[in-house]
């Protein structure tokens, strides 16, 4: 008895979460509630699971970008650093602020789509294309992980919903919306001219270009996006393009390669989406009529968001063929948030309560489910793979702190050495960092000189620790340490890495402590 009162208390609670969420009077409170809620498993998911591991080099990379903001950076322009700045404004840095980070980030973006949605399809079809977005790993696993390819996620959603909107109606406001966050698109990722070109292009495909283009909005739209873009583009220049070259160094290695890895591409695109595709097919099957009106819809508006949607998976494929460059399906992160409005949008396809109520159960069971497996995930990582130097940056830089403070009584000013651990350290010990690999060494060790600083390297890693020796030579005062590092986990031993770090006192050090 008490297990079918049980079962009928959770149908109940079930029943009342959709009643709210089709209620037009709390549904926008709902959805943010749901949206909220979202975002906590995953940052609970995500702070257990990496439990074994420090941060990500990507994500600390970001904080060390912020701490010294410009309007470029050797790998990527500005806008990461920028939103990795101000959140930290307001939140303590920790690991789980920038897990939930990253989930904010997802459930805005979730949040912009579903107010995209709301414009085209009726509540129940939005209610359902918003679970479904959960079901393909860019709105969660992937995106766990905060930075460039993290920071397109709401940027496109926002430029699209304006686009549209500028598409439709005749005022200023939305094509000058639009091209602010094209702009701030392309300051986070220069990928996002594949959304550009898809907006565009799909404008010029629709039977109502004519009005379009003849209205002001492009030209707002280009302004905008201009004077956005203004600052990074002097930047470029005055550095020579850095990022440039950063990205023109993935190019595949022969035609064959390109065209294989351009396949690969297409094929990874679709099986990011297959579960979301394959559990809308399972739940509404739709009939051959329904999929032919989705596919090539009859109304014009319709037929555009098909087409930019296309557009912003395919598109890639032949200029990679044409240019050479290898292209990865983890590129279009940012650009299926009108899936929904593609596999649902027909008049011929219905969403009954039914269907509805699978999905949402399906989709918040998914996540439950995972959240479960994120202890048994965390010693799955801890076994069987060995760690990283970069990994265990946070112990290192334990050991550091300690042994620094014993010799000044100054803060660390800054910590040079092998890119990844370096930049891993900073973080954790909350300073500066500079790289080897793209540092003029006779500045840094100057700058090293005149500040203090901690060289780190991999024990095994002998171009570094060449490196570090130069830059210390003639130093009165050196202090080598070599570390064993390793961590348990519930008792259970883990892999051990062995680094070395250099310290260089600043100059007029207090007395040790």
């Amino acid at each position: 008895m008490t297990s079918i009162a049980t079962s009928r208390t959770r149908l109940s609670l079930i029943e009342r979460w959709i009643d709210a969420l089709l209620d037009p009077k709390r549904q926008e409170r709902t959805v943010v509630l749901s949206l909220a809620a979202y975002a906590a498993i995953w940052t609970a998911y995500r702070t257990i699971a990496t439990w074994p591991r420090d941060l990500h080099a990507d994500v600390t990379e970001l904080y060390g970008w912020s701490r010294n903001l410009a309007f470029g950076y050797d790998k990527h322009p500005p806008f990461s650093a920028f939103v990795t700045r101000a959140w930290f404004s307001v939140v303590p840095v920790s690991d789980l602020t920038f897990h939930l980070l990253a989930t904010v980030n997802i459930a805005v973006t979730l949040y912009i789509a579903w107010r995209t949605m709301r414009r085209y399809i009726v509540a129940e079809k939005a209610l359902f294309g918003l679970a479904l977005l959960t079901l393909i790993p860019f709105f969660n696993f992937i995106a766990l992980k905060y930075n460039a390819n993290a920071v397109l996620l709401p940027l496109w959603a926002l430029t699209i919903h304006c686009f549209l909107r500028a598409f439709e109606q005749r005022s200023l406001l939305w094509p000058a919306l639009a091209g602010v966050f094209a702009g701030c698109s392309m300051l986070g990722k220069y990928w996002s001219a594949v959304l550009i070109g898809a907006l565009g292009l799909g404008a010029l495909l629709d039977p109502r270009r004519a009005r379009f283009f003849g209205s002001p909005a492009p030209w707002m739209m280009i302004v905008a996006g201009a004077l956005v873009l203004a600052p990074h583009l002097v930047w470029l220049v005055d550095h020579h393009f850095p990022t440039f070259a950063y990205a023109a160094a993935r190019e595949s290695d022969g035609s064959a390669n390109n065209a294989l890895d351009t396949l690969r591409y297409l094929a990874g695109c679709l099986g990011y989406a297959a579960l979301a595709l394959v559990a809308t097919w399972a739940l509404l099957r739709p009939s051959r009529a329904a999929l032919i009106d989705s596919a090539w819809p009859a109304d014009p508006q319709r037929r555009l968001i098909v087409t930019i949607q296309f557009l912003m998976i395919v598109a890639p494929a032949p200029v990679a063929l044409a240019s050479g460059i290898r292209i990865v399906p983890l590129w279009t992160m940012p650009a299926w948030t009108l899936l929904p409005i593609v596999l649902l949008s027909s008049p011929l396809i219905e969403v009954g309560r039914a269907a509805l109520r699978r999905m949402l159960i399906g989709a918040a069971a998914l996540a439950l489910a995972i959240l479960a497996a994120a202890p048994g995930v965390a010693v799955a990582i801890h076994t069987t793979s060995a760690p990283e130097p970069f990994e265990y940056a946070s112990l290192l830089a334990d050991d550091i702190a300690r042994t620094w403070q014993r010799h000044s009584d100054k803060p660390i000013a800054l910590v040079a050495g092998e890119m990844v651990l370096a930049e891993n350290t900073a973080y954790y010990l909350r300073t500066d960092t500079r790289a080897f690999e793209t540092a003029d060494l006779a500045v840094l060790k100057a700058e090293a000189t005149a500040r203090g600083a901690v060289l780190v390297c991999s024990a095994t890693d002998q171009t570094c620790l060449a490196t570090a020796e130069q830059i210390v030579a003639g130093q009165p005062q050196i202090l080598r340490s070599k570390v064993w590092l390793s961590r348990p986990l519930f008792g259970i031993a883990g892999g051990t890495v062995r680094d070395v770090f250099l310290l260089v006192p600043p100059p007029a050090t207090g007395a040790a402590k």
